[in-house]
């Protein structure tokens, strides 16, 4: 036995000189995985070896240092001694912390970071026993420890709490962005309490109480704040703000609810466990000697203050954008607003049907979506068993790319041809995409809004993770009886936020390439998997859906006909087969052209609606010289898109031949259900009054578009970039002359503003 203990003691002591290289090893390994590139491997490992070797130096230099003080100040032999053995094991301990760069998930970084800080207390609890006098440190160690750990654990939930609602977080993109400001948030309130404490001991009763007692106050201000802020959070996805006490009147529902009386009840609880921990914080302060607090209040600042410094959550944190919302505009009197004019919102409303109360919080509120006095539009079979709904989201597909369309290229949709033939299908003429890319088309079409967001913003900002519109699964789920709604999409479920939007939509489920892997065989075949391998989940999906007594929606976005337009492995050549764009539309018609058979030989032909429409219109760029000499160089990103109805006995007319655009697809849509509902649509249904407005717009990064018919019948197309728009006394409206650029682009900016204040949206989020 003698001799285990023995081995047991060498082994120990081996180990031991390896606390602090390793301790080194795992913050160079967290920080350089996180914050360096990996590729080329040989420069990452050097880069990551040296800055190894200097952190080893450093902290021998810096421990070494200490040891010298505790022995130069004549502190406790303890200290000397037990102390400086255990500097080693402590750092190790910290270091673990940066293994937290490896997590990829929130939750999981919260808890790891939790999990630490009950590890280092457990150490030191453990460390302290050993003292001769024990009880004092014992009892200032377990009180900053139980504040600390209090604080960590409100701020983990509030901070993700914004993270998970807020919508127009830059700092999304950065994984493990909670967890920072986590730390960053507790390191100030402690930093707080620590200096509230020297003072403390400093000043006579009741003078002492103060500065504590100010802190005190001002978490707990905090903390109210935070209560109202996550109820705007959970009813706009945005902070709260001055705009919200400026519009209370229109937002009572996010004041007064079953939520709000939910986080009322929450924050009383916590603000009684605060107020009982602090109560024994502050009685603690008897229980142990003056230096003994003045050490751990120490160690506390120079931890909080070098948390505060070291990470740049602070400065983006919720609580920093608020209180500046409120400096900027009661203290510094600075205002960014936007002003929609009369004029202006008189022509929007007059010639493009946008019509927007200024005087409410929702601003694009409307009653209902179509007139009621307007006839029927779905056969009387259906009006009691409502149809289910197929939506085809047809990738980049202008009009002029279709047979159906234009002549010049027949036989190139062969399958989409027979379905406007079928007597059962309306073909829409005019209708024009409304924003683009795919993301703002399809947020476009189903909610009947134009996005003044952008894929850039979205996809590489990580901006707008979801949005609280009222869009059309929502509608069709909680006022149509339909009961499944699905949207598929060829690639990552995540790309552009397509998940986290979609769910916010109203549907159950959003299939990307990781799940659609356990449906397909094979591997994908295009920019994810090829159409050609998609329509057979779909119709799949299909038969699982009808075995329910409810109707279903599903939707598919082709992908096919994605920019560059080479890249199916299950290509279908048009014609000789030399032009890629026209390759890859003949593709994409050959995979619908074979569900079109099945569906039309099918039971569902007649109990199942199925749209056939572009996400948005083909880039410019797709149009070269040799197969488009008409068109290259001329056109723009917005454009006459492909629009088609098939309704089992439609009594529909077979031609539509309005101009229209995205935002008309959802209000058409439920007018032809008879599914009328409040709303914050920005269309007309086709059916209703579409004909009043004969003029179309687009809104987007990319670029402004107008399409409007002016005096004497003639149509005139105005397009540019929002970005390079130089504008000044030229954006003034006038009332007698066709809307400009620049009173567009006037609209844009405020209908941005109008996002970023929360009163776009006409629904809570699931």
């Amino acid at each position: 036995m003698s001799r285990f203990k023995k081995y047991f003691s060498f082994l120990r002591s081996r180990l031991a000189l390896w606390r602090a290289p390793a301790g080194c090893f795992f913050i160079v390994a967290g920080w350089n995985w996180y914050h360096l590139a990996h590729r080329p491997a040989a420069r990452f490992i050097i880069r990551s070896a040296l800055m190894f070797a200097v952190l080893y130096v450093t902290y021998r230099i810096a421990s070494y240092f200490l040891a010298w003080l505790i022995k130069r100040f004549n502190r406790h032999p303890f200290w000397q001694r037990e102390f400086v053995a255990a500097l080693d094991t402590l750092f190790l301990i910290g270091s673990l912390w940066f293994l937290v760069f490896f997590s990829r998930n929130e939750i999981v970084s919260l808890l790891y970071t939790g999990l630490v800080l009950v590890l280092f207390y457990v150490v030191a609890e453990r460390f302290l026993r050993r003292h001769p006098a024990a009880e004092p440190w014992l009892a200032v160690n377990r009180r900053m420890f139980a504040l600390a750990g209090f604080i960590f654990s409100v701020q983990a939930v509030l901070q993700y709490a914004a993270f998970y609602y807020y919508i127009l977080d830059a700092s999304h993109r950065f994984f493990n962005i909670v967890v920072f400001r986590s730390i960053a948030m507790t390191s100030f309130w402690l930093l707080g309490f620590a200096l509230g404490s020297v003072l403390f001991f400093k000043f006579a009763s009741p003078w002492r109480y103060v500065a504590v007692g100010l802190w005190s106050l001002l978490s707990i201000a905090a903390l109210v704040l935070w209560s109202v802020n996550i109820g705007f959070l959970y009813f706009s996805g945005l902070y709260f703000s001055p705009v919200a006490i400026d519009h209370f009147h229109g937002s009572e529902g996010v004041a007064f609810n079953n939520v709000s009386y939910i986080l009322a009840a929450l924050l009383v609880a916590v603000l009684i466990l605060y107020a009982i921990v602090l109560r024994d914080f502050i009685r603690a302060h008897a229980l142990a000697p003056q230096r003994y607090w003045y050490f751990y209040q120490a160690v506390v600042a120079v931890f909080a203050l070098g948390a505060l410094l070291g990470l740049s959550s602070f400065k983006n944190s919720p609580e920093r954008v608020i209180v500046k919302s409120f400096v900027d505009r009661y203290i510094r009197g600075v205002s960014h607003t936007v002003s929609l004019s009369p004029a202006l919102q008189e022509k929007l409303a007059r010639n493009f049907g946008l019509e927007y109360d200024l005087n409410r919080f929702a601003v694009s509120h409307h009653d209902t979506v179509f007139s009621t006095s307007t006839l029927a539009l779905l056969p009387p079979r259906l009006k009691q068993n409502k149809p289910n709904i197929v939506i085809l989201f047809l990738e980049s597909f202008s009009a002029r790319l279709s047979d159906v369309y234009n002549p010049a290229f027949p036989g190139i949709t062969l399958g989409l041809k027979k379905m406007a033939d079928n007597p059962h299908t309306t073909v829409i003429q005019n209708y024009y995409n409304s924003s683009t890319p795919t993301i703002t088309g399809l947020i476009s079409q189903l909610c009947s809004f134009l996005p003044p967001t952008g894929h850039e913003e979205i996809q590489n900002g990580r901006n707008l993770q979801r949005q609280y519109l009222l869009c059309l699964p929502d509608i069709l789920r909680k006022r149509g009886g339909y009961g499944y709604a699905a949207y598929v999409t060829a690639v990552q479920k995540d790309f552009a936020n397509k998940d986290t939007i979609f769910e916010s939509m109203g549907t159950d489920e959003v299939f990307g390439t990781d799940e659609l892997k356990k449906y397909i065989s094979g591997p994908p075949l295009s920019w994810g998997y090829s159409d050609h391998q998609m329509f057979p989940f779909m119709w799949e999906q299909m038969r699982l859906q009808s075995k329910n007594k409810d109707p279903f929606l599903l939707m598919l976005s082709t992908v096919d006909t994605h920019p560059p337009f080479n890249l199916a492995k299950d290509m279908v050549r048009y014609g000789n087969g030399k032009n890629n764009l026209l390759n890859s539309v003949r593709t994409t018609d050959d995979a619908f052209n074979i569900f079109w058979d099945q569906f039309i030989a099918s039971d569902f032909a007649n109990n199942t609606i199925v749209v056939a429409v572009a996400d948005h219109a083909v880039f410019p760029a797709a149009f070269t010289k040799e197969t488009f000499p008409a068109e290259a160089g001329k056109l723009n990103y917005y454009d006459q898109t492909f629009f088609q109805i098939y309704i089992p006995d439609s009594v529909l007319p077979k031609q539509v031949n309005l101009f229209s655009s995205g935002l008309d697809f959802t209000p058409t849509l439920l007018h032809i259900l008879g599914i009328n509902s409040p709303n914050s649509f920005e269309g007309h249904s086709l059916f209703d009054d579409r004909a009043r407005f004969p003029n179309v717009l687009g809104m987007h990064e990319l670029g402004l578009y107008i399409n409007q018919q002016e005096a004497g019948g003639k149509r005139s197309v105005s397009y540019d970039v929002p970005g390079s728009l130089e504008c000044g006394s030229a954006g003034a409206v006038s009332s007698t002359q066709p809307l400009s650029l620049c009173e567009f682009l006037n609209f844009y900016r405020w209908k941005r503003q109008m996002l970023e204040e929360g009163r776009l949206w006409e629904k809570a989020p699931n």
